[in-house]
């Protein structure tokens, strides 16, 4: 009976430590600099700085803030937003179904270019972002 008990407690140990490193590989995934495109808005995360959005008329947030843009970033923006939405949506329509909604990593067409190459010149507060622009995410809800 102990040598049962043993190995019981044996195999809790090892499925528990698995749990674990799920949960560890989750939560590094999670806090990784990337950019969401959902339906209705663009975020651009880096921990622990402050969330970008990017919305569809050109306007920005910083932490809920309306950051000032004139017409040019304004337009830079909306034009982002809107190639965003594209490969956005051409990502989910091909990406198998998921009941859990979880994001699916956006492939960026050769010749493509969704963000701008003079973003951070022309809109400063991008700079410390530039690490997530490799990471785009396509939102399923």
């Amino acid at each position: 009976m102990k040598k049962l008990s043993l190995l019981l407690f044996a195999l809790f140990c090892l499925v528990a430590t698995g749990c674990d490193q799920e949960y560890r590989n989750h939560r590094a995934e999670r806090s990784k600099p990337k950019i969401t495109v959902s339906d209705g808005m663009v975020t651009v995360r880096r921990a622990p700085a402050p969330n970008i959005i990017i919305l569809p008329n050109g306007h920005m947030k910083i932490d809920e803030i309306e950051i000032p843009l004139n017409e040019e970033q304004q337009a830079m923006l909306q034009g982002m937003f809107g190639q965003l939405q594209v490969l956005r949506q051409n990502t989910l329509t091909d990406a198998p179904p998921d009941p859990a909604k979880r994001s699916v990593k956006i492939q960026v067409p050769e010749g493509m270019q969704p963000i701008p190459p003079d973003l951070i010149t022309k809109i400063p507060e991008f700079k410390d972002y530039t690490e997530t622009f490799g990471n785009l995410q396509a939102a399923r809800h």
